[in-house]
This record gives C-alpha cells, structure tokens and sequence, in this order.
C-alpha cells in the first residue's frame, strides 16, 4: 500500500484544523483544499532545526531573501523559468498579494477580467475592492474546459478593464493550460494594456500529459505580470503562511515601492524556513504524492461513472481538486447541500466559484482510496 494511502481516520478527526473540524465526527470532509497527508520531512526538519537553535527573535534579513532564492531555483530546476531572486517578494499569503496588486494597478470601478468558475476569493477580491467583474467564463470544448480568448476580446472591447486575473492551473477545474491558449491572453494583455495578475500556486501538481507554462515567461508578458506563488498547495502547509510574488518590470516595481514599508508584514520564521526547504530538498516527497493522487484522481473519475447517475466530470490536468457537474442528476436542492445532509459528505458548493458554478461541486481528492471509496459509497446511497 502506498504510504500516503496508510490514513489515521481517528488522527485526522483529532486535528484542529478547519477541514476536520468544521462539519462534526459524523461527516467526511472532501471540501477546503488541504490534503489528509502527514508534513513532508523537510518541513519538520526545519521547523525542528528553528527550535533546537533556541531563537524565536528578530530574523535577518538578507536581499534577496533565502525563500526568493530557493524560489528562483525551483522554478528553474522544475519549470525551466530563469528568475532573478532580486524580483522575488516575500509575503504573508498569496491574496494579500492579489488584493494589494489590485489597488496598485486599478481604480475603484475599474474591471477586472476572471474566467470563471473560479476560487472564490478571487471574485471576493474584486467585489469588496469596488472593482467591476468582467467575466469571462470558461467554455466546454472537446477536449474539456478551454480559455475563450475571442469571448475575453469582446468584452475588453467594451468594457473598461486595468487587470486580467488568471488561476493557471485553474481553480477549479484543474485545467492546465496551453502554450497557445495563454499567448492568445497575452496579445490581448498587450492589445488592451492590462496588467496580469497570474496565481500559479498549484504550478506543481500537474499531471503527466501536461505542461505548465509561467505566464510571465511568454514573450512580452514579463513587463506586465505579477506571478504569485507558495509552497502551500504543493506540500500542505498552508498555515505556515508564505508565499511568493514575482515582479520583474521596473514599472510595476516601483509601484510595489511605493507602498509602506510594513504594509506586507513580517513572514513568520517558521514559514519562511519550511518553505525554503521544501523548495530546496522537497522534489522526492512531492513526486510520491504525485504518484498517489494520480490514483485518487482515477478513483474519483470511476466513483463518478458509477455511482453519480446523470454526473459529469472531466479529469483534471492538475490539483487535487475535480469539478462535477451535477445538473443532469436532477437532485431537489443544491448538489453540496443534499450530499452533506443525506450522504454525511462535504463538498464545496458550485456556486461560490462564480454564476456558472450552479449544479457543481468541487470534491478535494487529496486523501486515502478508503476515505475517497466509502464518500462514494454514502453518495450512492442517498441516491439510493
């Protein structure tokens, strides 16, 4: 059995974190997007070696910072993406980044181009920042959800946007996507002058079959974009909050500049250190998690053919993370609700990822065969 398959059920209902917590013992959570898995041994290697050192005080702070230059190397080793350490920002959590990019770059009433279904907080963001949702939503191709460039164009045409948010790999979906889908988003970046906010935290999770591409890497897109990154996703250390901003124009730079010095915070020593090592020494963990959710990404494809009648799924490229369309299941209320109160399964309802999000779910298949086996099986009998 794989070792990320060998899950504590009664440790993970004594953890106090939200995922286990939030819905009571009763309840299998397949929801907010942390995965079951013990911390790599990077990770508690250097949470340790903080420790044992005695100093929980004031960190140095050498330029560029440890993380940024862990930071540069991993996206070289992993991505090909040549990055200066010196471009790299160190912050608290990538939203704090997102939301600080969308004051600097935009005015209130300004629109703010999103191709939903997408992680809430992004819709959140614009909403309470006064700014004007330009939707572009995903369209169903053949090969399943694809970037409407042209839908995207007719809306610049007529609307007045400064900033195009984009998740790749996407956020719900799990799509990764092209080298030609996101040049296509980079002429029209340049045609209308928007500045791109690309939040590729799950850079790492992709699947074999697909590529991801840094959207700052395409040609004539450098000057324009802020990338946000983290360690988070990839190695479930989310509340250890650090994350990345990668800003290599001078322009945008100096506006970033223009901010208070303490306006991002401090990062905690301890995420600081975790993230560093993860990115330095965390390739063979993460493969073996690649490995596993491979084969929890299959299971749930199957558990949807077989046990969801009318449900409709496309694997996803990359994340933990799959879509499923429950529209053609008919169920008399809103797909999460009827699945937490009749299966005792938790799910993230569709419709917070945006208004084409109705008759979704979004199910987190970062757990066990067993946990993932007997979800499906609660389903199937609430059916039933």
């Amino acid at each position: 059995m794989h070792p990320f398959d060998q899950l504590d059920r009664t440790r993970l209902r004594g953890r106090p974190g939200a995922k286990w917590q939030r819905y009571g013992p009763d309840v299998l959570p397949l929801w907010v997007a942390d995965m079951d898995f013990e911390p790599p041994p990077p990770v508690l290697a250097a949470l340790a070696g903080q420790m044992a050192t005695g100093d929980l005080g004031y960190s140095m702070k050498p330029d560029p910072s440890p993380v940024a230059v862990a930071f540069a190397s991993w996206m070289s080793r992993r991505h090909g993406w040549e990055v200066d350490p010196r471009d790299v920002m160190v912050t608290q959590d990538v939203i704090q980044a997102l939301q600080t990019s969308i004051h600097l770059f935009s005015e209130p009433g300004d629109g703010v181009a999103i191709q939903t279904p997408i992680y809430p907080p992004f819709l959140a963001s614009v909403e309470s920042m006064g700014r004007r949702l330009v939707d572009n939503p995903l369209r169903r191709g053949a090969g399943g959800y694809e970037l409407d460039a042209e839908g995207l164009r007719a809306s610049l045409e007529v609307e007045s946007c400064s900033i195009l948010l984009l998740c790749n790999p996407h956020n719900p979906t799990g799509r990764v996507f092209s080298v030609e889908e996101l040049s296509a988003l980079a002429e029209l970046a340049v045609e209308f002058d928007l500045t791109v906010i690309s939040d590729e935290i799950h850079a790492d999770l992709v699947f074999p079959g697909s590529v991801h591409t840094p959207f700052a890497s395409l040609p004539g897109t450098a000057e324009r974009t802020v990338t946000l990154n983290s360690a988070t996703k990839s190695f479930n250390i989310a509340g250890l909050r650090c994350a990345v901003a990668h800003v290599s124009s001078g322009r945008l730079r100096d506006r970033f500049g223009s901010l208070p010095g303490h306006i991002f915070g401090g990062v905690n020593v301890f995420g600081a250190r975790a993230t560093e090592a993860v990115w330095t020494e965390g390739a063979e963990w993460l493969a073996d998690l690649m490995d596993h959710l491979g084969k929890m990404r299959e299971l749930v494809v199957e558990g949807v053919g077989d046990h969801l009648p009318g449900a409709e799924i496309i694997a996803p490229e990359a994340t933990y993370l799959s879509w499923i369309d429950c529209r053609g299941m008919e169920l008399p209320v809103e797909p999460s609700r009827f699945f937490l109160k009749e299966a005792k399964v938790a799910l993230n309802p569709g419709p917070d990822f945006g208004s084409h999000g109705g008759g979704h779910v979004r199910l987190n298949f970062a757990t066990s065969s067993e946990v993932i086996g007997e979800a499906f099986e609660r389903m199937a009998g609430a059916l039933r």
